[in-house]
């Protein structure tokens, strides 16, 4: 008879649960054979060291996205949050030391050049770059922070507020602020923000926590912040901050003049003279609520997936037939969007909520832009090079959505399809402002980790009130300072949000080139998404034949072809 095979690609013979004494023993033997592998004169021992390295990573790697995805699908259930806790709070740690040498005998090895020629050369910048954020010496640090932004997840997940009588998450009361009624926007506005609101020293307590931790983490590595502690993190190589501070500048003298005069567009469509802060409502772009019901969401992106690319079409039908799309929203699902993969089963999922809005298609192909791209880099060996790093992610995933806007008639009447693809690029611009908004409050909070809780408010305010001076709170000012602390990557990934809009000035080049050919923006596209993390973000965006976002000129010119796409 016939062994079965597999479904894993590394670790076929793997233990029922995976447990941190199998990981240590395991790693162990990885140890072990160190000394003989820097020792050898031929690079040989060490290569055949590191390819049993990479496949234990995938192995770990992937259990842990195995069960966080899980825990993620309902964050209310006791085994799901258990089995989440265990590889946060027991696995992760017990991994942390044996990594940490490896990585560091790794760079240090004399062997370095001939390894790294074989599994990938960025390898060796973005070891480097981690040496400092995954130090053992931070190990109880980590698993206290990792328990706070659980609590927070959980907590906003777990929300339940009610609008025009019915109970629902606050993920999906957001979708009535798009209501033709002011009142019913008002109210969702309202009872959304007020949750918030009602539990503002709840939430900003974890956030103090939160930023203390980090903060002594980066000092015990040696940083006087948090900032270039987070920027190695996420393996920011080719810029800093005094870049990313230009590129907010840049944003406030082209982009913010464009959003004032979009807002004012939106006033006079509404016959108003200024727009309260529950105003999302365009009628030149807003669509009815649950337009595109989720029962029939995945049918039509798959026609839409089919035209685009045969190839990108297959991908799809591929993650439906085997279940690795989980779209609806529903109660104790954890709020948000996300694509993840499990390199041992060579699978890439996604996780949507969508509540049959016309939002849900932009999220959908978002994360299918994510999901494309992880196909694509299934070759590369190395599962540390498999995927890029987040602001060169993003570039696939806010490209995809571009390349997407003359298909949607698939979801969409033509008179519809019409008003979304002008909400998108009037997003376009108003992502590009909110973004900064997110990134540099973030930058003064770990600057000053020692503010309160009160200046952390009003420093949000104020910025907001710097990139969206138009916004109308009176009456209601108490609820300005409530937006942030919905705003999950400033609790759980921090600095992981100016990637969007270095992203967005990369996916306005692809949609100005699919203006002039769609086919070559596409193959630029899969390009891009080939090559994975192999290279760093600004060589990436290079060998993509597009231009940096922190070239000085660039906003300006991008913004010419945003005005006009968004008829201001």
């Amino acid at each position: 008879m016939n062994k079965p095979v597999s479904r894993f690609k590394h670790y076929p013979n793997r233990p029922t649960k995976l447990t941190s004494g199998f990981a240590k023993k395991e790693y162990g033997k990885l140890l072990r054979n160190l000394k003989a592998a820097e020792l050898s004169a031929d690079p040989t021992l060490w290569i055949e060291l590191y390819g049993r390295w990479n496949e234990l990573k995938s192995y770990v790697g992937s259990e842990a996205s195995r069960i966080s995805y899980r825990y993620s699908q309902n964050m209310g259930l006791k085994k799901s949050e258990d089995d989440e806790q265990y590889v946060r709070e027991i696995l992760a740690p017990a991994v942390e030391e044996p990594e940490h040498i490896l990585t560091k005998a790794f760079l240090d090895s004399k062997h370095l050049q001939a390894v790294a020629d074989k599994f990938g050369r960025r390898l060796i910048s973005i070891y480097e770059a981690d040496l400092k954020p995954s130090d053992p010496v931070n190990t109880k640090q980590r698993i206290a922070a990792g328990k706070l932004a659980k609590k927070y997840e959980k907590t906003v997940a777990s929300a339940q507020i009610t609008v025009q009588g019915e109970k629902m998450t606050l993920w999906k009361s957001r979708s009535y602020y798009e209501s033709p009624d002011e009142s019913i926007r008002k109210e969702a506005f309202l009872a959304n923000r007020g949750w918030f609101l009602d539990h503002h020293d709840e939430l900003s307590s974890i956030y103090d926590q939160l930023v203390q931790l980090r903060h002594k983490m980066a000092q015990n590595v040696g940083h006087e912040n948090f900032i270039p502690y987070a920027y190695e993190a996420l393996g920011r190589t080719d810029y800093g901050p005094s870049q990313v501070r230009n590129f907010r500048e840049n944003v406030k003298k082209y982009v913010v003049p464009l959003n004032r005069q979009l807002v004012s567009q939106i006033s006079q469509s509404l016959g108003k003279t200024i727009l309260k802060p529950w105003d999302g409502y365009d009628p030149r772009t807003s669509l009815p609520l649950e337009i595109t019901p989720v029962k029939s969401q995945l049918n039509k992106s798959q026609i839409l997936f089919n035209k685009l690319s045969p190839k990108l079409g297959k991908y799809f039908e591929i993650m439906r037939e085997n279940g690795l799309i989980d779209l609806e929203n529903r109660p104790g699902k954890r709020s948000g969007a996300f694509c993840t993969d499990f390199s041992d089963e060579q699978k890439v999922l996604i996780f949507c909520n969508s509540t049959g809005e016309s939002d849900d298609i932009s999220t959908l192909t978002h994360e299918m832009g994510h999901a494309f791209q992880g196909w694509e880099s299934q070759h590369i060996e190395a599962v540390d090079l498999q995927w890029g790093t987040l602001d060169l992610c993003e570039i696939h995933s806010t490209g995809m959505e571009f390349l997407c806007l003359p298909f949607i008639s698939e979801f969409l009447n033509e008179e519809n399809t019409q008003k979304f693809q002008l909400s998108r690029w009037e997003q376009a611009i108003s992502t590009l402002c909110y973004v900064s908004v997110v990134d540099e409050f973030q930058h003064w909070v770990y600057e000053k980790p020692q503010s309160t809780i009160a200046e952390r408010d009003e420093k949000w305010c104020s910025i907001s009130q710097e990139y969206f001076p138009q916004a109308d709170y009176s009456g209601y000012e108490q609820y300005r300072k409530t937006r942030w602390y919905g705003q999950s990557h400033i609790f759980v990934s921090p600095f992981y949000y100016i990637d969007y809009a270095l992203a967005e000035t990369c996916a306005i080049q692809l949609a100005l080139m699919a203006s002039i050919d769609h086919q070559a923006a596409l193959r630029t596209y899969m390009k891009l998404c080939r090559i994975g993390g192999t290279k760093g973000f600004l060589e990436a965006v290079k060998y993509g034949g597009l231009r940096s976002p922190f070239e000085p000129e660039l906003m300006k010119d991008l913004m010419k072809f945003a005005t006009k796409q968004a008829s201001l």
